[in-house]
């Protein structure tokens, strides 16, 4: 671009260095196209992201699985980079249940995968035959397994059985079996993305595409763009934490009030003994009316237990803080083994993605009624603002393969513009 007032700094300014971003950048690189990637944080990666929960004991705090192996592509650059994958061999929702005291006979693992293909089942049905509404109307909440079918809902989704378009939850397609970095999947998405230039602690407050030139401003000055793609998280835009000149059209902030972040909570304890093996690989607790508690034991080989918790449990145990979240773990896992084998802890690991000012959740669903506004979000304004993310994939949100393949869309809007 050229002429009075419209010299830029870069054709394209691309707002967030999750995996959309990084990904956005990369096929910017192909094209032969200028860019500049602007990270708020100190780090790459956005919600994928590994801390060390124990010497050499990688935890992934956000996404851990590489879902869908078959379409995934990081299923290829964990080959490609010599990361150890450890397959996820039986249902996801597969292994042993104690009870009220008691563990449940074997047979009861079957059971429970039965009931819940069987919901999943009823939910596709209902999407497919009648108007949206919420997956609680056409499941089975009478059963004695809805409470653990609430649980893994949880953890998938991010949010509550209430409170999600059942037509948005059917949408979703696997293709292929799950596949976890034993290195920690955060430690690979910043391996892959090490070689993008990126500029970090660069937080854009203000996005002006009022004149021939889109301006960008963050706390580092002001960047001068020919266009922008941004690919923060729904919730940071519900947030206004970048305010927009002019103000966002009605039908986008419809899209993204309508698919907002919900809550996925993820626990990691090294006790000063490893955990007796007795319990499984992973076993689901309950006791009463409260709810269910599912635990991996040994996750990857590591000596260690995982939890992960959605929807408002999640939340719950987020505002509640760390402290108390270990109690209330600790709480339940000696129901199981008793007070006196119960090892002492030595070190845990809590994620809190509610709280990170630049996610302000764990991943995006969309309420009763608003599957389709995840076609909304991904739409251009006025082809100079492009989106991108998780929240933008109508098959493959909340994971990291659909964040991947919003921003490979969205650069080939943004290129045939």
């Amino acid at each position: 671009m050229s002429g009075p007032g419209r010299s830029i700094d870069t054709e394209v300014a691309i707002v967030g260095a999750g995996v959309a971003g990084l990904t956005a950048a990369r096929a910017l690189q192909t094209a032969g196209r200028s860019f500049r990637l602007l990270e708020a944080s100190h780090r790459i990666g956005g919600r994928v992201y590994t801390e060390m929960l124990d010497s050499n004991m990688p935890f992934d705090l956000g996404a851990h699985w590489i879902h869908s192996d078959q379409v995934n592509p990081f299923a290829r650059i964990a080959r490609d980079l010599n990361s150890k994958v450890v397959p996820e061999q039986d249902h996801y929702v597969a292994g042993r249940h104690f009870v009220d005291g008691n563990w449940l006979p074997p047979d009861a693992c079957e059971a429970f995968v039965a009931f819940f293909d069987r919901q999943v089942a009823h939910m596709t049905a209902a999407a497919a035959a009648g108007p949206d509404r919420p997956v609680v109307d056409v499941i089975d909440n009478d059963s004695p397994w809805a409470p653990y079918f609430y649980l893994f809902f949880g953890q998938n989704y991010s949010c509550d059985v209430d409170m999600i378009s059942v037509r948005d939850a059917s949408a979703y397609r696997q293709c292929g079996i799950d596949l976890a970095v034993r290195s920690g999947f955060g430690n690979l998405v910043a391996r892959h993305g090490a070689d993008v230039p990126v500029t970090l602690n660069s937080a854009v407050s203000e996005i002006d595409t009022s004149g021939p030139v889109v301006r960008v401003r963050t706390n580092r000055g002001t960047l001068r763009a020919a266009k922008v793609l941004l690919t923060v998280s729904s919730s940071v835009l519900a947030n206004r934490q970048i305010r927009f000149v002019p103000g966002l059209p009605e039908w986008k902030l419809a899209a993204i009030r309508e698919l907002p972040m919900g809550s996925c909570m993820r626990v990691g304890i090294v006790f000063e003994k490893p955990l007796p093996s007795e319990p499984g690989a992973s076993f689901t607790t309950r006791f009463g009316e409260e709810d269910p508690l599912h635990f991996r034991n040994r996750p990857c080989g590591h000596d260690c237990i995982e939890v992960t918790t959605g929807g408002r449990l999640a939340a719950w145990m987020e505002r509640s803080g760390e402290a108390a979240t270990l109690d209330y773990i600790l709480a339940r896992l000696r129901q199981v083994l008793g007070n006196a084998a119960t090892p002492v802890t030595r070190c845990r690991i809590v994620s809190a993605w509610d709280g990170d000012e630049w996610t302000r959740g764990a991943y995006s669903y969309a309420v009763p009624g608003a599957q389709a506004q995840r076609q909304a979000l991904a739409m251009p304004v006025d082809n100079r603002m492009y989106f991108a993310g998780e929240a933008t994939s109508t098959r493959f949100y909340a994971t990291v393969h659909g964040a991947c393949f919003s921003a490979t869309d969205a650069v080939a809007l943004l290129l045939a513009s």
